[in-house]
């Protein structure tokens, strides 16, 4: 770098005081943990980096902040760990506690975050969980909780807890009773948990379950009624940051209250203070997450420079961002929550002002001339707003692409075009959730008006989950870059502030382009301009539409046996496109995305072979997501709650539900596909058995002489009574867990082909030495989706062809 290359940084930390010292205060904070030698190199190499710069009393200044920031975060932190001191692990407890967070329902049960009222634990925030078979009695936060059960403490170096101790989680409680009190806080927490319980109820007036559970995560950031296939459809499209409150929604809120504000005649200062107020209400309505914390302290700091008049440092409002949460919280900037929500912002103010500028400059150049009322006047409005929305997208996506790669191992490819096509759907989906937000406010009757307001909140909602659809099955897929260091990291971004820069250093060779690119279009002939932009308009529409094509069914009979993990999924497609899926898996496996990725576009026939998580668990999501014309129905009069909310969802969307008994048989495509179920019997009277699985469906699928037998996890003791065919695959019963009798109903089936369902690692030893032994024995060639990935068959010519995943 030349001498007056680094002069120009060195003169603008001399001509930035307050920046310099704000983020010394917030690096101190940051230095919370380090040891005090770290400490204190911090201190003294930011003091010689001053006063190199001829900025003695500056640098004085910033290395005492340094230490200051660092010693308040250590007594912040003291106090912070104080009720964790408290938690001893393997004490039994009993306690009234307040709901903090809404339950989130898990593999094992529902956890929420709760805050212990009185005795020994006394304020403090542990993680409550409640087995599956015992649900907290309400969802509603600021509710009081009769708790009883056992406490443990966080582990040190374990991944999870280090995350709850960032969130001032003092231990976890391991329910085993609860019951509410039917009291609630009171105060302003008391207040804003009933604007919050009135906005929740507006927020799903007139949608949905699904698109309820969509814009509560988008507003108020409630998102665990989100089942997982639609959260990973979000999260493999880039777009899983909608689905949290953050800046955005502050930037949106304030978009949408000044120009009301302005045309009720407000003047400025009102108009900042009664959107500060709007701030100041609407984060702790929705959650008050970090990040949302974050936004809303960087808003108020942006309107109280603002209300000064002095022109508004946006580095400034961040710099006190970073500080003010810090102080609140000085673990908050190990989180990647944190770290991405910082690094969006940065690469907004260094990338997306100097794209922005540019874009709008290329707008003016490439233009027609605007004339009142005109139409080129609101194209030329459009255009400006696609080119800031444009310059914003990609330059958050950029800054923060590093950082994912380094959390979570992948960036998504998909992700840059999925946040453009969204641009005009966000805007609208939240404005109308928070106008419902508001009108739930106001006395009956006008909350009614929530109601209507969710009708017309479908449209964008809808054209948002097709998208992230669409997007999480394109062919751009995922990018590995393999950033697994610190160092890693830093050289990208190194590479990406030598791309700002060079952005920035070109900016005026560039307008000079534009300029000559802009003659040179304003002489061509009209007909000649208006051929080329319908030709480039044809051309990327059907670039888009090739993108986000959903794949095609396949033209002959396949069967695929789905990798769910832990748990059962197999489709069958015919020729003609008639599907039939028995099982979904668990709920967090996704099974939607894989249906669509196989070209489902409609089942007729959905079988729920029997109650058990990891076989009906995703089947509520599969018929809430795709037409399906009947459900043949394994339950056997089961009372669990989430085998009959998949049957009430059935029921919601007019599905034919058909009895799983044997002697049922079912003829599909025009009668050249057959389902004969030869198990179970009708069941007696009586409340159902304890153990489900020698009671599941045990069918056989027939078609064009292909015969497949699908068992569930009835094993070899339900399988054996039954007059057994031969049959030219299997899906090898439960997992493929120890079963004596299976080398005998092997013999009596004589399958070519047998795949074992069953997940990776699992914690049941499946499949068991001996059942593969069996297999061996009967010289079965035998396919398992822990190690094949997903498993496809194909018969053809009387062979069977056989593709795998991995």
């Amino acid at each position: 770098m030349s001498e007056a290359g680094a002069a120009r940084p060195l003169a603008l930390l001399r001509a930035r005081p307050w920046h310099v010292a704000v983020a010394a205060f917030a690096s101190g904070l940051a230095l919370a943990e380090a040891d005090r030698g770290l400490v204190l190199g911090v201190a003294g190499g930011a003091a010689a980096l001053l006063t190199s710069c001829r900025a003695a009393r500056l640098a004085a200044i910033a290395a005492g902040l340094i230490l200051v920031g660092a010693a308040i975060a250590h007594a912040r932190l003291a106090a912070i760990d104080a009720p964790a001191e408290r938690v001893r692990d393997g004490d039994y407890v009993r306690v009234r506690a307040t709901l903090l967070t809404p339950p989130r329902p898990g593999r094992f049960g529902d956890s929420t975050e709760v805050r212990v009222r009185g005795g020994p634990l006394d304020g403090a925030r542990l993680l409550a969980r409640a087995p599956r078979w015992q649900p907290f009695p309400t969802a509603d936060v600021g509710a009081e909780l009769s708790l009883n059960g056992g406490l443990d403490r966080l582990r040190p170096g374990d991944e999870f807890d280090a995350y709850l101790r960032r969130r001032g989680v003092a231990g976890e409680l391991e329910v085993d009773g609860s019951s509410a009190t039917g009291r609630r806080r009171g105060g302003l927490a008391g207040v804003l948990d009933g604007m919050r319980r009135r906005a929740d109820r507006a927020v799903a007036a007139g949608l949905s379950h699904r698109d309820a559970a969509l814009l509560r995560g988008m507003v108020l950031g409630e998102d665990e009624q989100i089942d997982e296939a639609t959260r990973d459809d979000w999260r493999a499209s880039g777009l899983a940051h909608l689905l949290a409150v953050s800046g955005q929604n502050v930037m949106l809120l304030a978009a949408l209250a000044l120009p009301l504000l302005g045309l009720a005649g407000a003047g400025l200062t009102t108009r900042l203070v009664v959107l500060a107020g709007l701030i100041a209400i609407y984060v702790p309505l929705a959650g008050a997450g970090p990040s949302l914390q974050r936004a809303g302290v960087m808003g108020l700091a942006g309107i109280a420079a603002m209300a000064a008049s002095r022109p508004a440092s946006r580095w400034y409002a961040l710099l006190l961002a970073a500080a003010a949460t810090l102080v609140w919280n000085p673990r908050a900037w190990a989180d990647p929550g944190w770290q991405l929500s910082f690094a969006a912002v940065a690469g907004i103010l260094a990338l997306g002002v100097p794209l922005q500028r540019l874009l709008r400059n290329a707008v003016e150049q490439l233009a027609p001339p605007s004339r009142p009322g005109g139409a080129s006047r609101v194209g030329r409005t459009v255009a400006r707003a696609m080119a800031d929305g444009l310059a914003l997208t990609l330059s958050a996506t950029l800054a923060t692409a590093p950082l994912l790669a380094h959390h979570f191992g992948y960036v998504s490819l998909a992700g840059l075009p999925a946040n453009l096509l969204a641009l005009p759907a966000v805007a609208p989906a939240m404005w109308l959730g928070m106008l419902k937000t508001a009108v739930a406010q106001l006395p009956a009757p006008l909350d009614g008006l929530a109601t209507p307001l969710g009708g017309v909140a479908r449209v964008p909602l809808a054209y948002l989950d097709g998208l992230a659809e669409r997007a999480a099955d394109a062919p751009a897929g995922q990018l590995s870059p393999g950033l697994h260091s610190t160092p890693a990291v830093v050289g990208a971004y190194a590479a990406l502030a030598a791309a700002g820069g060079a952005l920035r250093s070109r900016g005026d060779r560039a307008h000079a382009r534009l300029t000559d690119l802009s003659a040179a279009w304003h002489a061509a002939p009209r007909a000649r301009r208006r051929a080329l932009t319908a030709a480039a308009a044809t051309a990327l529409l059907c670039a888009l539409a090739v993108w986000a094509a959903p794949p095609k069914p396949p033209d002959r009979l396949t069967i695929r046996f789905l990798d769910v993990g832990q748990g059962d999924a197999t489709l069958i497609q015919h020729p003609d496109g008639t599907a039939v899926l028995f099982d979904g898996g668990p709920p967090e496996a996704g099974v939607t995305r894989l249906l669509r990725k196989a070209g489902v576009r409609r089942l007729a026939l959905v079988v729920a072979t029997h109650q058990s998580r990891d076989h009906h668990g995703g089947l509520a999501a599969v018929i809430e997501r795709f037409p399906v014309d009947a459900l043949l129905d394994g339950g056997d009069g089961t009372r669990d709650p989430t085998f009959r909310a998949m049957l009430h969802v059935a029921r919601e969307r007019g599905v034919r539900r058909i009895p799983g008994v044997a002697g049922t048989d079912l003829s599909l495509a025009r009668g050249d596909l057959r389902i004969r179920v030869l198990s179970p019997p009708p069941r007696p009277p009586g409340p159902p058995p304890d153990d489900p699985n020698p009671r599941a469906i045990v069918a056989i699928v027939s078609c064009r002489g292909f015969d497949l037998m699908l068992s569930a996890d009835a094993e070899s003791d339900a399988l054996l009574p039954l007059d057994l065919p031969d049959v030219d695959a299997i899906k090898v019963p439960h997992h493929g867990s120890a079963d004596p009798g299976l080398p005998q109903a092997l013999a009596r089936l004589e399958p070519e082909l047998a795949a074992i369902e069953v997940g990776k690692n699992n914690d049941y030893g499946h499949p068991a030495p001996s059942t593969l032994k069996a297999l061996a024995d009967a010289h079965v060639p035998t396919f398992r989706t822990d190690r094949d990935g997903t498993i496809t068959v194909t018969p053809s010519q009387g062979k069977l062809q056989v593709e795998t995943e991995r």
